[in-house]
């Protein structure tokens, strides 16, 4: 079956621009990213702006992300559940984490919508040209987060364009590759700035129920408190029906940062039959903060618990906000 992919409301945020910081490279050959391919991967796309690009979010079980290393660089190669191939080529900054190679690498596989009138609307193909991204490891995980502009020949509607977009991406279930290396002697970049910022959430639930999948896209908006401890960071979320609690994260780079182990969050199953609004206890699996040039991701993937109204619903999504 067909994993379900569903558009999200566009939502506003606010907030102040930091000042970048330097990225640490590791030498070449000091470390293997823990490369292979990947499946059970979630995906989410927000345009801040609101305009005829489509926000969405979902779970693709078809979906399949490779990744290839040479020397410090890592590409990773995304084909979706419909055959779109998504590649784009990182540099490791440490032994699971890398950045964008270059801005403007031009990505296929988004959506734009031609409105003409009433009940008459065309869906156009969309790409990306990437300004800034983060791909990250964790726990047998990989997250990928990217920011961009959204282009697209929309037919009658002409050219169509979107100057601020985000776009993550995380996969587990890992098959062959090698594993990752220790990043002996090097220490963790200074801590990402602390601070509190106004975000959205994507997240989605998908659980199998009498013999079929179920899928639920959701999102909505809150507050995100960021706090440093030294080579630890804290992201507390509060303010969203969708998604709230606090994640403890270990520093890699001025700019990335995992998730601790055994954290939860809250989260409403939503999830048919019975379906609650009611915030249950989300055991998250893995974790990662990135910062993009302005806009702070913390994404992550867990389970419903056990006593919940969906009990082993897989959770995962992505907290966006700007900076």
């Amino acid at each position: 079956m067909k994993a379900c992919f569903i558009p999200l409301l566009a939502l506003g945020v606010a907030g102040c621009r930091p000042t970048s910081l330097p990225e640490r490279r590791v030498p070449a050959g000091t470390n293997s990213f823990p490369i292979g391919t990947y499946t059970n991967c979630a995906r989410g796309t927000r345009n801040p702006s609101g305009n005829v690009f489509l926000n969405a979010a979902g779970f693709e079980s078809g979906g399949v992300l490779t990744l290839a290393q040479s020397g410090t660089n890592v590409n990773a190669s995304y084909v979706d559940q419909n055959g779109v191939i998504q590649s784009v080529g990182f540099s490791m900054t440490t032994g699971t984490s890398a950045t964008l190679t270059q801005a403007g690498q031009v990505i296929p596989g988004f959506s734009s919508l031609c409105v003409m009138g009433p009940r008459n609307e065309m869906g156009y193909p969309a790409s990306m040209t990437t300004k800034a991204g983060a791909l990250i490891y964790d726990a047998g995980m990989v997250f990928i987060t990217l920011t961009g502009s959204l282009q697209s020949d929309a037919g009658a509607c002409g050219a169509l364009s979107a100057p601020e977009a985000s776009f993550w991406l995380l996969c587990e279930d890992r098959q062959g590759g090698a594993l990752a290396s220790a990043d002996e002697g090097t220490p963790p970049g200074a801590p990402p700035p602390a601070g509190q910022y106004a975000c959205n959430s994507q997240v989605e639930t998908r659980a199998h129920i009498g013999g079929v999948d179920q899928f639920v896209a959701g999102g909505g908006s809150g507050t995100l408190t960021v706090a440093q401890d030294g080579g630890r960071v804290s992201a507390q979320y509060v303010g969203d029906p969708s998604l709230a609690g606090t994640l403890s994260l270990n520093v890699t780079t001025s700019t990335t940062a995992n998730a601790e182990a055994g954290q939860t969050l809250m989260a409403p199953c939503m999830v048919p039959p019975p379906g609650t609004q009611t915030p249950e206890p989300v055991a998250v699996a893995a974790g990662a903060l990135a910062i993009d040039d302005s806009t702070l991701f913390v994404s992550f993937a867990g389970t419903m618990a056990a006593g919940s109204s969906c009990p082993g619903a897989q959770v995962a999504g992505s907290v966006i906000c700007a900076m």
